[in-house]
């Protein structure tokens, strides 16, 4: 149970704290072309610039590498409690996470710049060219480059980690009954229409 929950809660809680920008390629087809296609070139260009300037290059892989350490800090913490009495299962479940941690790393690095841009088309639907204006002269004052490259810091602030591990406590009995549905409903579902192969096997 305990390597379920933290899969699961690693895709819910790191993702929204890295791409909450890319929300909106979650609304209907329809909606999200008619968006790509009202991108502003001009727009799209300071805000390019402000991701350039706020996520320097060579800065950006270990800004995602902290964010993702200070989440799996505190969900560690939350849900690896009930193991703490089984000091072999601990271990096994540690070593598990990590492998799959690095893992996710490699392969999130590779997509940063993608990611990069993503934002920066997503900053240009948001605001007004005015208000790119402005975020640019922000982000190229020493305080904005602050602000750009420290924010993932907060992750790891001691009063929002005690707030969100609460959060995440709370959320467990959730979880658990989200997976003791999906099982229940997906075996009575199989039951009745056995799984087809997928299309890539």
């Amino acid at each position: 149970m305990a390597p379920f929950k933290i899969f699961a809660m690693a895709g819910s809680m790191m993702l929204p704290a890295f791409v909450v920008p890319a929300a909106k390629a979650a609304e209907p087809a329809a909606s999200t072309t008619a968006q790509s296609d009202a991108l502003d070139p001009a727009k799209v260009e300071v805000a390019r610039q402000i991701i350039a300037t706020g996520y320097p290059v060579d800065k950006r892989e270990a800004i995602f590498s902290n964010a993702i350490d200070a989440m799996l800090v505190q969900m560690r913490s939350t849900m690896l409690s009930s193991l703490k009495n089984d000091p072999g299962a601990e271990k096994l479940v540690n070593t598990k996470v990590d492998s799959f941690i690095g893992e996710s790393k490699t392969i999130l690095n590779g997509h940063i710049p993608a990611l990069m841009d993503a934002m920066a088309q997503a900053y240009s639907r948001e605001f007004s060219l005015a208000e790119l204006a402005e975020l640019k002269a922000f982000a190229s004052t020493p305080t904005g480059q602050h602000f750009f490259l420290r924010n993932s810091a907060v992750l790891s602030d001691p009063s929002f980690r005690a707030a969100n591990e609460a959060y995440m406590r709370e959320l467990m009995p959730t979880i658990d009954k989200m997976r003791e549905a999906i099982i229940r409903d997906l075996t009575a579902y199989f039951a009745k229409h056995p799984p087809k192969p997928s299309s890539g096997s």
